[in-house]
């Protein structure tokens, strides 16, 4: 049986704009307290791992879940990187904006009915392609870009040892995105990325192939 490194990508505990609906890209906001016991549980879940690496996106609600995530697993001497390479989507134009008012001004003129009608006909690619489209000023994500920086930031973790436990905390259309990419289903309301859900891939030298995807472990 070969052994192979893994990757545990979580996305970070409710925030306050994830409370109030509204679009949450690269602007940021703190946990709420549901947010923080979010991580906390996630870090309690996770006790059984010995992880050998820790990766927080730069943005302010990733490193606040990764220090809570450390505090329940008592790493406190295992620095964490942060990396900008797997920070939220740019959602441009749309940041800060209510969620149910972005989806409807880009899906206005298109077959789609909201986002996971995008994603169900058209997948991740459709949707970048369109709010980048419908973005004025041209300042939205595209999908290549997403690719492209997860790519540079798996090249830069090599080499990893076949024991490694790698612990990424990210956003939920950063990992919905790349989950889909190595064949996730994501598709639908029910497969939107969790508040302290837990994706898993395994890497081997520098194959990467998707093992669970947003699952909460207990």
């Amino acid at each position: 049986m070969i052994t192979m490194a893994k990757l545990y990508l979580v996305r970070h505990g409710e925030t306050f704009l994830n409370k109030l609906g509204r679009m949450q890209g690269q602007i940021d906001s703190f946990l709420t307290l549901r947010g923080h016991a979010q991580a906390h549980q996630v870090g309690k879940s996770m006790q059984d791992i010995n992880f050998t690496k820790i990766f927080s996106s730069d943005l302010g609600r990733a490193v606040q879940t990764t220090r809570d995530i450390i505090e329940e697993l008592h790493l406190e001497n295992l620095p964490y990187i942060t990396n900008s390479d797997i920070r939220e989507v740019n959602f441009g134009s749309f940041d800060g904006l209510p969620c149910d008012d972005v989806w409807s001004m880009i899906t206005r003129s298109t077959p789609y009915e909201d986002q996971n009608d995008i994603i169900k006909h058209g997948g991740m690619e459709e949707v970048r392609s369109l709010m980048l489209t419908k973005d004025e000023n041209k300042y939205a994500e595209s999908y290549r870009e997403i690719t492209d920086r997860w790519k540079h930031f798996v090249h830069r973790l090599e080499p990893l040892r076949e024991a490694d436990n790698v612990l990424i905390v990210s956003h939920g259309t950063f990992i919905r995105t790349i989950s889909e990419y190595y064949g996730a289903n994501v598709a639908g309301k029910d497969n939107v990325p969790l508040n302290g859900g837990v994706t898993i891939f395994n890497m081997n030298q520098s194959i990467v192939s998707l093992k669970k995807y947003n699952v909460l472990l207990k």
